[in-house]
């Protein structure tokens, strides 16, 4: 009995997906962020996303690098997960949650330095600019409202990229 409650879900789900007529699609690409402050930061992520009416969510594995003046270059990578939701024609709202797996001021046993993972939450929001039917460029703006000590990114975060509609 208990297995047939899940299947009678998904049923209920994907008949009221078809009778309302709620339109969805796949859309993938990715997005690239550079920041310069002294520090030149480069951000670059694919993403794999989900949109059903105004609503938007996905995943985003990320791998950046950090090139300082002063001392040797560092490097991160990590996971987002997202969620959009766009209020008016093209203009949306931006939420994730970011774990990063960075490389701290810590030096270890080994001479190296300790990496650790931390997490963060960038808010924030962004437009959507039709370059053809299927293909769109974005931009947006963000603020990590747990920015960690040891996070390679600095707010506010600016990122554009361009995703393609299946």
């Amino acid at each position: 009995m208990k297995r047939i409650k899940p299947l009678l879900l998904l049923i209920t789900v994907i008949f009221c997906i078809d009778y309302y007529k709620v339109s969805a699609q796949v859309y993938t690409g990715g997005s690239i962020g550079v920041h310069y402050d002294k520090v030149l930061y480069i951000d670059v992520a694919p993403l794999l996303g989900y949109r059903v009416g105004i609503l938007d969510a996905g995943i985003s594995p990320f791998y950046s690098y950090r090139e300082y003046r002063t001392r040797p270059s560092s490097y991160a990578y990590g996971n987002r997960i997202f969620m959009q939701l766009t209020f008016m024609p093209n203009v949306f709202i931006h939420g994730e949650f970011e774990a990063s797996n960075v490389a701290t001021s810590e030096i270890g046993p080994d001479g190296r330095r300790v990496r650790k993972w931390i997490t963060g939450l960038p808010v924030g929001g962004g437009y959507r600019y039709n370059l053809t039917e299927r293909t769109q460029a974005y931009g947006m703006i963000l603020y990590d409202i747990m920015l960690d000590a040891e996070s390679p990114v600095r707010n506010p975060i600016v990122r554009g990229g361009v995703v393609y509609s299946f």
